[in-house]
């Protein structure tokens, strides 16, 4: 057991054989809460989860469940059971019960089992299933049954715990995992083998799917190939339209929704009255049919092998994963209006960001008088729960949901062991006190994480249905499906953690196809997705969008800014050439990318601070004690602040693992200057108390994280009161080129200009004012009104009376503005930088490729000639082509994966063989 706490073996990780039916682990309380107005960036910690290190199979062997005769729990035969200890029995501490699907007790497992199993359990070292070889339907008395009991546990763990559990391996053990739930069941007396199940593929689909599902990479198009291979059998082209859906000759809209929207509108009412199968032979219902049975019929779930006389309880709603620019949200505004003789309010959750396009979207389609709404965001919070039940829908966000979420903190930051999170109606706000007929999460996606509190909050909300709308309801990992799934508490059991990790997450690690059939079967039980290239039952795309071209346009560095770029790329490329004789220093080298990437827009950007260190000799040893931040000055401290808030909104890759997801969720600096996600340079000080860019002498002490609550109100650069004095112009080819550009585009056309570097966009706009060329910009930190006011200004069309004061240019950070938005009026498109993944432009294209687009679209990619940036197309060619990690891979070789890519890239862009 010692072996075991020495290998770091977490007790802060509740095991997944003790989680109950609503079991969501909780963020500690320590987490300080980020302010509304920030939601955009503080977001991204809870948005994309490192994904847990996948246990793996260790033995599995032959024992009983005992006590059967004292509990009311029915199972079948080869049905899974989940093993939940159970520390407070007052006859053993040990005890470990057996629970079924419905979550009944069925009994225990053997007092002598339990005792050697109980204290790995508590540890988290191992997880414990059970899969039944008896059963207890024939109506005959029992006291015991047999079960094979599967251990699992982490690969880290299992040279250790072969000494722990030497007595597993000596039993009358089967070394084999167990199979996955087969097609047909057995247990019950002469119907016992019906044959119903999941719907049999051909073996040759099951393994291209397979193979698709190894090959789920970091990027959005590979993502949406995912689900586009998911949902490749199922035809969405035949569906039925609403007869009556809400329109302009029912006064309800002041638009018309086109047929596939009516389409979506039919689906999701039938998926909102789900009735179960009343007689064998009837179709399933969220994998639920009706069997004749000896003594009665009985409801049989084909999924989980689990049979039942009590009627099952089905999830209303589902997930709706129409691609970007099909007009979801007039979708979900017709279901609410189609809808409206039930009585009940809805409520719609969503980003900041996107807050204002639902007022928008209500304001411009619903009739007068059809509907009435409410914002329920910051002053506009103080209101009681009896009053928003009197409004048609209100609109949230999922930080105000995470912040009234009646979720206890658990003690030491962990949820009891085989416990619920618990709530506390006392402490819930308003949002919590309401039973809602609907709620709607609008880019669901961000609900992916089962730890982050906006979702446990949004799964404790009081609903009689629940929607999620995303196109991207799968992003990382299958596990992704099974928390949205368990918002949205359908397809019981497989809403609950163990259940989907049992019947898909493990199977689909092995490449069984009993477990991709399970998950296609599943995608089509709850999930509807169409995309810009799907078609109508004849033929035609369900909606006709004008073309758009793709310009690649070359820009020449100036002579002084060439002989920068080659200083710093000699320099980089030694550095990167000692970081791989050393191992140590290559997070420098990303240092110097980034200022690669500046220089390809202007050699201004570069601070000469950089340019003095680097034609500095790297000192070779550290000289000197590590610094306190809390040594240094306040004006220290906030220009570090200012400093580490420009690398989040900049995007900066951890110089560690060279993720930029990664270091948005807890970005951090040293006192030195340079920038790394915590966890990454928590592990560095470990080894050796060393800056990995520059080696100076650091320790924990001398780590600033960025202040929670510290995210300032948006303020204008060019504001004249409040301006920058040190923002002075700065020469760039590619602005000139931009400018070129602008002067002779028609009149009356407007353009999107996208960067990753804020700073760039500062002097994009110093531009424009001194060029007398009118232009907004939308920024991450602006409030909701402010975004509102922006987006309404640039999306009025330009008429000879507003000509001057209406803005042509709208710029725009690519990590502010690549979700939520509608810039239709813009038709086109400058990318001003191109970086590692092409899908994240391509979400920032579809701003103005989408539904409501007149106008034929123009991209125009400035590319500086013989830089980085041309080595940074080719590999976008390849990783649309290729992917970054896979569905089986573990945390640890997921990152150990990337990492390893990254490193082949940058030396494709150094030039290092």
């Amino acid at each position: 057991m010692e072996g075991l706490m020495s290998q770091g073996s977490s007790p802060s990780r509740a095991s997944t054989s003790q989680a109950g039916p609503s079991s969501r682990p909780s963020k500690s309380s320590s987490s300080k809460r980020p302010r509304e107005d920030a939601e955009l960036v503080k977001q991204q910690e809870d948005d994309d989860p490192p994904l847990p290190e996948m246990d793996e199979h260790f033995v599995t062997l032959r024992t009983d469940v005992v006590g059967v005769q004292y509990y009311r729990g029915l199972v079948g035969r080869g049905e899974y059971v989940m093993l939940r200890r159970q520390p407070e029995n007052q006859y053993d501490s040990n005890a470990v019960q057996v629970i079924n699907a419905s979550g009944t007790q069925v009994g225990h497992i053997p007092r002598t089992v339990a005792a050697r199993l109980a204290e790995l359990m508590d540890m988290s070292a191992i997880t414990v299933e059970g899969r039944m070889v008896g059963q207890n339907l024939d109506g005959a008395k029992h006291y015991k049954m047999g079960m094979d009991l599967s251990i699992y546990a982490k690969p880290s763990l299992k040279e250790v715990l072969k000494t722990e559990l030497s007595w597993a391996l000596h039993e009358t053990a089967v070394q084999k995992p167990p199979p996955t739930a087969s097609v047909s069941v057995s247990g019950f007396r002469g119907h016992g083998n019906s044959g119903v199940g999941l719907p049999a593929g051909d073996e040759p689909a099951m393994k291209k799917l397979l193979e698709g599902l190894k090959q789920v990479g970091e990027d959005q198009k590979q993502a949406d190939n995912v689900m586009d291979s998911l949902t490749s059998d199922i035809d969405v082209s035949k569906l039925p339209v609403h007869l009556d859906p809400p329109g302009i000759a029912n006064g309800q809209l002041n638009t018309d929704i086109l047929p596939h929207q009516s389409q979506a509108l039919k689906w999701m009412i039938a998926r909102e009255n789900p009735t179960l199968p009343k007689s064998p032979g009837d179709k399933q219902v969220q994998f639920w049919v009706k069997q004749k049975g000896d003594h009665k019929d009985y409801f049989l779930n084909v999924a989980t092998k689990t049979p039942q006389y009590d009627e099952p309880t089905l999830g209303k709603g589902g997930i709706i994963a129409d691609g970007m620019g099909l007009g979801k949200t007039l979708t979900m505004l017709s279901l609410v209006l189609a809808t409206k003789k039930d009585k009940g309010p809805t409520l719609i959750a969503c980003p900041l960001s996107v807050l204002s396009n639902w007022e928008k979207q209500i304001g411009d389609h619903v009739a007068h008088g059809q509907m009435t709404l409410y914002t329920y965001h910051g002053a506009s919070k103080e209101i009681t729960a009896k009053s928003l039940e009197q409004y048609d829908v209100t609109i949230t966000t999922y930080n105000a949901i995470a912040a009234e979420a009646p979720i206890d903190p658990p003690k030491n930051g962990s949820p009891s062991k085989g416990k619920k999170v618990k709530t506390s109606a006392s402490g819930a706000g308003p949002l919590f006190k309401v039973k809602w007929k609907r709620i709607v999460a609008d880019e669901g996606h961000v609900l992916r994480n089962p730890r982050a509190k906006m979702t446990q909050g949004f799964a404790a909300l009081q609903a009689e249905r629940r929607w999620i709308c995303t196109g991207t309801p799968i992003v990382n990992s299958p596990s992704d499906l099974g928390s949205l799934l368990t918002c949205l508490k359908i397809c019981k059991p497989l809403d609950q953690p163990d259940y989907f990790k049992t019947l898909l997450l493990r199977p689909l690690k092995r490449g069984n196809p009993t477990a991709a059939r399970l998950l296609q079967a599943l995608i089509g039980e709850v999930l509807l997705r169409r995309t810009k290239d799907s078609r109508d039952s004849n033929g035609k795309k369900l909606i006709e969008l004008p073309g758009i071209e793709y310009f690649r346009v070359g820009v020449k560095l100036d002579e002084d800014t060439r002989k920068v770029y080659d200083e710093i790329l000699e320099g980089s490329r030694q550095r990167f050439q000692e970081a791989m004789e050393t191992g140590q220093g290559t997070a420098n080298v990303l240092s110097m990318l980034t200022r690669m990437r500046q220089l390809c827009l202007s050699a201004q950007l570069v601070p000469q601070s950089f340019l003095d260190d680097l034609r500095r000799p790297v000192p070779k040893a550290p000289a000197g004690p590590a610094i306190s931040i809390s040594s240094l000055t306040p004006e220290k401290k906030e220009e570090l602040i200012a400093k580490l808030r420009q690398y989040v909104e900049e995007d900066t890759e951890c110089g560690v693992c060279y993720d930029e997801a990664e270091f948005a969720k807890r970005p951090c600096i040293t006192d030195c200057g340079h920038a790394f996600c915590y966890p990454c340079i928590e592990r560095v000080l470990l080894s050796a108390p060393l800056c990995p860019m520059d080696r100076h002498p650091i320790g924990l002490p001398s780590i600033l994280e960025l202040p929670p609550d510290d995210t300032p109100d948006y303020v204008d650069p060019l504001n004249s009161s409040q301006a920058d004095k040190s923002l002075l112009p700065v020469k760039s080819a590619k602005i000139d080129e931009l400018v070129k550009y602008l002067k002779v585009f028609p009149g009356d056309e407007k353009t999107l200009v996208f960067s990753q570097f804020t700073s760039f966009l500062d002097q994009v706009a110093l531009r424009l004012k001194e060029e007398g060329m009118s232009w907004t910009r939308f920024d991450g930190r602006m409030n909701a009104s402010k975004r509102q006011q922006v987006i309404s200004e640039f999306q009025r069309p330009i008429t000879p009376k507003n000509a001057k004061s209406n803005p042509r240019v709208m710029l725009i950070s690519l990590k502010s503005g690549a979700v939520g938005l509608n810039l239709t009026a813009a038709s086109n498109v400058f990318l001003c930088d191109p970086w590692w993944q092409s899908a994240i432009e391509a979400q920032a294209i579809d701003r103005i490729h989408r539904m409501g687009q007149k106008k034929e679209v123009r991209v125009f990619q400035l590319i500086a000639e013989d830089t980085v940036e041309s080595a940074v197309l080719d590999i976008q060619k390849r990783k649309d082509a290729l992917v970054a990690k896979a569905f089986e891979k573990s945390s640890k070789e997921s990152k150990m994966t990337k990492k390893e890519a990254r490193f082949e890239e940058l030396k494709e862009l150094l030039g290092v063989s």
